[in-house]
């Protein structure tokens, strides 16, 4: 029995670390997003980038649904103003 459980632990062993060396190649693959990574940060947030086309859309929707709900035309004068004013600051003097 003893012998039998010395037996159980060293195929064991053998099983992980063979599972080791077999899976350690997958540690090398290249990586797909690094290319993705290489621009900096003025084309993902600049003038002309597609995120401020995004966000100005939603900010839009959202102050037009929220002064539909409201019923109150200053929420979307706020809403609005709470978007652009930082887009623009940032637009102005970062990019």
């Amino acid at each position: 029995m003893q012998k039998q459980n010395t037996l159980i632990k060293i195929f064991k062993g053998v099983i992980s670390t063979l599972c080791g060396f077999l899976l350690s190649s997958s540690l090398w693959a290249n990586d797909l997003l690094s290319k993705a990574l290489e621009g900096d940060v003025k084309d993902s947030l600049g003038s002309g980038s597609m995120f401020w086309k995004v966000f100005i859309l939603v900010d839009i929707i959202l102050a037009t649904a929220m002064a539909v709900k409201s019923k109150n035309p200053m929420v979307f004068v706020g809403v609005t103003a709470v978007a652009f004013i930082p887009a623009f600051l940032l637009k102005t003097f970062v990019f």
